[in-house]
């Protein structure tokens, strides 16, 4: 079978870029808006990118899917395959119930998950967030994946975002994108767009490089 151009990936740094573009044209708050949602988990995978880079030291790149679920996909080229971590993206509003309450009742803590996902909490709120407690709850029931939070906490003059790793152990993150953007650049020196290929056997999967894209991770969805 002849291998085939198949899956475009973006750097975390190139979706910040058309975020930043699609923001000048359509206003700050444009964000926040229901008909904006892919724009807006694309934002928070690319945070996740950046993380996940740190702890791996490996570039990232992200992947909005056509179908919901899953909500995002992150690939680390990995020597000549690929690591492929499937997001699962829940918000958490202010709310009678805490957090892991709500992640109790949605079943996002439960067997429905592999350890091939990545459960990615986008908190509008910090009420009601016990991250200990959720710790204690995923830990004690055995959850193989791991359970991120991210939050926005400021967009002007520098757009920083907190990200905590929750389980099994609970690091904190801060993240200015545009500092991390320039760090990103500087240590992988990779292009903004890769493909993957498909072959008959998984691992045969590669990547080719190609240069700076025109198209931003939502616009061209893929399954």
């Amino acid at each position: 079978m002849k291998r085939q151009f198949n899956k475009r990936w973006h750097s975390p740094t190139n979706t910040f870029m058309h975020i930043q573009k699609f923001e000048q044209e359509q206003g700050v708050g444009a964000l926040i808006k229901p008909e904006n949602k892919v724009v807006r988990e694309s934002r928070i995978a690319a945070i996740a990118a950046f993380v996940l880079s740190k702890i791996r030291g490996l570039p990232t790149y992200l992947r909005m899917p056509l179908q919901d679920p899953p909500d995002a996909y992150l690939m680390q080229p990995n020597g000549v395959s690929m690591d492929i971590t499937t997001i699962e993206l829940t918000s958490y509003r202010k709310s009678k119930e805490s957090l892991l309450e709500q992640l109790i009742r949605t079943r996002k803590l439960s067997g429905a998950y592999s350890s091939e996902y990545l459960m990615l909490v986008h908190l509008f709120t910090t009420d009601g967030v016990d991250y200990e407690e959720i710790k204690k709850y995923a830990n004690e029931k055995l959850i193989d994946y791991p359970i991120w939070a991210v939050r926005n906490v400021r967009n002007h003059p520098d757009t920083i975002a907190e990200l905590v790793v929750v389980n099994p152990t609970t690091s904190v993150f801060e993240i200015n994108v545009g500092k991390e953007a320039f760090e990103y650049d500087k240590k992988y020196d990779l292009p903004d767009i890769v493909f993957s290929k498909e072959v008959i056997s998984p691992r045969e999967v590669r990547t080719e490089e190609t240069g700076e894209s025109n198209i931003a991770p939502w616009q061209e969805r893929q399954d």
